[in-house]
């Protein structure tokens, strides 16, 4: 085995990878990059969105309410620095919106998810800080359901990284 795979069957040997890729349709498990990244494992599923107004429908109809600001709110300032209480109060905006605040650690069907989004993708992430269990994979699959009925291109796998098992790096896990 060399170092690559030694590293990716780590905390899961590949038959559980292998049985969990073919259970899920949107989610892909997500190797940690480690080292100084201080990341972690995760299942995620991207999609691509094109504006404000669908990216806000597509949010709704997985049952998050995004906070949308009138005025833009204070933000930090390029070269400025700041206490750590104070810098949590600036609002974390969606790049390329009018003032939509990060979804980020929210539910969905009242489970625990992280959601990013940048200025034309949703990442939502499942599972715990370092760790994917099973329980996790439950949640991803109750969480697909909804999933499945978002008018959104899903963009597969969210990064292009042999991190993910995903079809194009790990084809033969899916067959």
């Amino acid at each position: 085995m060399d170092r690559w795979q030694q590293y990716l069957f780590e905390t899961h040997p590949e038959t559980e990878l292998r049985a969990w890729a073919r259970r899920l349709k949107f989610f892909r498990f997500f190797r940690a990059f480690g080292g100084h990244a201080n990341d972690g494992d995760s299942l995620n599923a991207a999609f691509a969105y094109r504006t404000a107004e669908e990216l806000e429908l597509s949010m709704a109809k997985l049952g998050i309410t995004l906070v949308r600001f009138e005025t833009k709110p204070p933000q930090p300032e390029f070269g400025v620095s700041y206490r750590g209480e104070v810098f949590v109060q600036f609002p974390s905006l969606i790049a390329g919106t009018e003032w939509i605040e990060q979804p980020a650690h929210c539910e969905i069907m009242g489970i625990a998810v992280f959601v990013w989004c940048s200025a034309n993708t949703i990442k939502i992430s499942v599972g715990n800080r370092y760790e994917v269990s099973e329980q996790n994979v439950q949640d991803a699959e109750k969480i697909e359901t909804l999933l499945a009925d978002l008018p959104l291109e899903r963009i597969d796998p969210p990064l292009d990284t042999k991190n993910y098992i995903s079809p194009k790096h790990y084809p033969d896990y899916f067959s």
